[in-house]
């Protein structure tokens, strides 16, 4: 189980342990959450190693996977999913030049949203470790997504755009697909990134129950301060930042039903409010977020 000694952040030795968070979706062991008191990243301690990652993700409820519709839960992701695709469409073209654009979706679940730009005429290829999730979208919507490791075959200057949508939160070498990712965009490309917000009121008020944290399936655990300086050290300058309205809804039905609420989804609907509320005048309180970076020549 890799176990860090200092902070992967920053590289400081001052960590310490801010609870246990229990897995819900497959196995129910708990993991350590650790904090860095200097730079305050957080990131899961004492996770599986890579090569046994993948029995974490066997579970039908995981929907960027499975593409299940079982239970009001994911039923209502389906309902929102329309909607999303459009939006983060259009907050695409809000921040880069006018006319078709080369994308990269790296994590690309079950080929949604390629299939999506695509279908706008853009040019959208995907990325996904799925095997279940990448023979779903190739049956489905006739898209052949590529395994990870093709990353390290594009060439230079290969997209105007990379997106990771709620993916690089998973990645055991998150540097190396960042360096990748700045090798293969063009001058001035963009790199969008959706992540949950760790200080985000959904996630303060759930606390080791806060659905989002979703161990040992999320690895690192970012908030705005975090992810800046993240992205700052591998070559990227923040642009923009955008809220993903429903999150709040979604993570606060799921933590819940962690807490064993018997009314988890109106407990989590009044939750959700709340904190999607808290986030129109305080944009760091939101439960995700999507940071758009431009690459630092």
């Amino acid at each position: 189980m890799p176990d860090h000694k200092s902070c992967p952040l920053c590289k400081s030795d001052n960590i310490v342990e801010v609870f246990k968070v229990t897995d819900f979706l497959v196995s129910r062991q708990e993991f350590p959450l650790m904090k860095c008191s200097d730079c305050f990243f957080i990131f899961t301690n004492d996770y599986p190693q890579e090569n046994e990652a993948a029995n974490y993700y066997l579970s039908e409820d995981y929907i960027s996977h499975s593409d299940t519709r079982k239970g009001i839960i994911n039923k209502i992701y389906h309902l929102v999913r329309g909607y999303m695709l459009k939006r983060k469409f259009s907050m695409l073209r809000r921040v880069s030049p006018a006319g078709k654009q080369s994308v990269l979706d790296i994590g690309c679940g079950t080929g949604y949203f390629p299939l999506y730009l695509n279908q706008k005429g853009w040019l959208c290829k995907g990325l996904e470790i799925s095997d279940e999730a990448r023979n779903f979208a190739y049956k489905k919507h006739g898209l052949t997504i590529d395994k990870p490791e093709k990353i390290e075959d594009f060439e230079l200057g290969s997209f105007d755009i990379v997106t990771m949508w709620h993916t690089l939160e998973h990645f055991y070498d998150p540097d190396n697909y960042m360096k990748n990712v700045h090798r293969i965009l063009r001058k001035n490309g963009l790199l969008v990134i959706a992540l949950p917000n760790n200080s985000s009121y959904d996630a303060g008020y759930y606390s080791k129950y806060w659905a989002a944290w979703d161990v040992p399936r999320h690895l690192w655990h970012f908030d705005p301060h975090t992810i800046e300086r993240y992205a700052g050290g591998r070559g990227f300058v923040p642009v923009k930042t955008f809220r993903l309205p429903f999150d709040a809804f979604y993570v606060s039905v799921l933590s819940e039903k962690h807490k064993g609420s018997g009314t988890a989804v109106i407990k989590g609907f009044f939750r959700g409010f709340i904190s999607w509320f808290t986030a129109l005048t305080r944009r760091s309180r939101t439960s995700s977020l999507v940071y758009i970076f431009r690459k630092n020549q």
